[in-house]
C-alpha cells in the first residue's frame, strides 16, 4: 500500500470508528477526491444519519426502504477466478442512518482485496458491513427494475397548485424527466418518478409542474421522494407509494421508495 492511500485510509477508519453509531450528517468522500483502498475496507462505509436531513424540513421518520441498484460486485474466489455480479440492496427508510453514496462505491470496490468461498459469501460480508452502518437489517436481492409504462413529461418553471383529486382508481403513474442537485457537488440527479397513486387525468400537467419545481433544488435522492410524498399526502392524494428511480453512477442506482 503507497504512504498516500495509507494516510487517507487510517484518516477515514479513525473517523468513522469515532462517529459510528452517532450518523454524522457529513458528506464523507462524496465530492472530494480519494484514492481507492488497495485492501478490503468496510470501515470505509461513511453513515449520514437521516433524522438530520428530516428536521430541517419537519418531516417524521416515514414507511418505505431504499433501494440500491449496484451492478459492478466483482469479486476473486479462491483461485483468483474473477466473478460478476449485480444485486439490489434494501435499506429500511426507517434505520437510524444510510450510507453515503461513494464510500458505499468504494467498498464495493474493495471486494477485489479479498478471497471469497462463493457468491454467497461475498452478501452475507456485504450485508453484514451495511447492516453495521445504517443500525438495521437490510436484504439483499436481484436487480430491482421499473415498471415498463408511458410516462408524463415533467415542465420546467410552469405554475402549479396541488388540490386534492376526486378520482377514486389509484393506478402507477409514471413522470420522466425529474431533475434535482445535489447538495455536496451541486451536479444533477435525474430520474423516472412512479407514483402509486389515484390522479385524476386533467391533473397530470400540473402535477408534472409541481415535480419540476425541483429542478434546480439540492437535495439528496431520498429527500426529494420523503418531500414529494409528504405534499401529495398533505394535499389530500390518496398516495399507495412514490418511487424515484434514479439515474445509475458510479455502478450504483439509488431508488428510493415511500409508502403511506
Amino acid at each position: 500500500m503507497c504512504f498516500h492511500n495509507w494516510i487517507f485510509l487510517t484518516c477515514l477508519l479513525s473517523f468513522s470508528q469515532r462517529h459510528r453509531g452517532q450518523g454524522v450528517s457529513l458528506a464523507g468522500p462524496l465530492g472530494k477526491k480519494t484514492s481507492t483502498p488497495t485492501s478490503f475496507a468496510p470501515d470505509i462505509l461513511f453513515p449520514i444519519k437521516r433524522t438530520t436531513q428530516r428536521k430541517s424540513h419537519n418531516l417524521e421518520t416515514t414507511k418505505g426502504k431504499d433501494i440500491w441498484n449496484i451492478h459492478e460486485v466483482f469479486w476473486l474466489d479462491q483461485d483468483n477466478s474473477a466473478h460478476q455480479h449485480e444485486i439490489s440492496l434494501s435499506i429500511p427508510s426507517n434505520s437510524e442512518n444510510t450510507v453515503e453514496s461513494k464510500s458505499m462505491k468504494l467498498f464495493i470496490n474493495s471486494l477485489i482485496h479479498r478471497r471469497f468461498e462463493s457468491f454467497q459469501e461475498v452478501s452475507e460480508i456485504v450485508k453484514k458491513s451495511v447492516e453495521n452502518v445504517v443500525g438495521s437489517e437490510v436484504t439483499i436481492d436481484k436487480l430491482h427494475t421499473a415498471e415498463d409504462i408511458i410516462g408524463t413529461n415533467i415542465k420546467i418553471n410552469t405554475e402549479y397548485q396541488l388540490r386534492k383529486q376526486t378520482t377514486k382508481e389509484v393506478k402507477i403513474h409514471k413522470f420522466s424527466g425529474f431533475r434535482s442537485l445535489c447538495p455536496v457537488t451541486a451536479q444533477p440527479d435525474l430520474a423516472d418518478i412512479y407514483l402509486d397513486a389515484a390522479i385524476d387525468t386533467d391533473f397530470k400537467n400540473e402535477l408534472s409542474a409541481y415535480l419540476g419545481s425541483y429542478f434546480d433544488k439540492q437535495c439528496f435522492h431520498e429527500l426529494c421522494i420523503e418531500l414529494i410524498h409528504h405534499d401529495l399526502v398533505s394535499a389530500g392524494f390518496d398516495v399507495i407509494s412514490t418511487k424515484g428511480f434514479f439515474e445509475r453512477r458510479g455502478g450504483i442506482a439509488i431508488i428510493p421508495v415511500r409508502f403511506s
